[in-house]
């Protein structure tokens, strides 16, 4: 009898924490959500300056190897 108290209790303290730390601020919209003022345009601005950081820290790199052409500006490829 003992030896079920113990898992109970635990499943018990796992789905309060869950209720308390995610459910409930995603219910009242403040947590677990895409930051608001996220445009297409930001995204590819960010995305723009990843690409660039990636090239600088290649080129940084001990022993680079050959250099790789950035992509062109446009849609983005899917890999597939």
């Amino acid at each position: 009898m003992t030896g079920t108290w113990i898992p109970l209790a635990a499943t018990a303290l796992a789905a309060a924490l869950t209720y308390m730390c995610c459910i409930r601020p995603m219910r009242s919209h403040n947590g677990c959500t895409a930051a608001p003022g996220r445009t297409k345009e930001s995204v590819a601005e960010e995305i723009r300056r990843a690409r660039e950081e990636l090239l600088l820290l290649r080129e940084q790199a001990p022993g680079k190897a050959a250099p790789v052409a950035a992509p062109e500006q446009g849609p983005e490829t899917t890999r597939s």
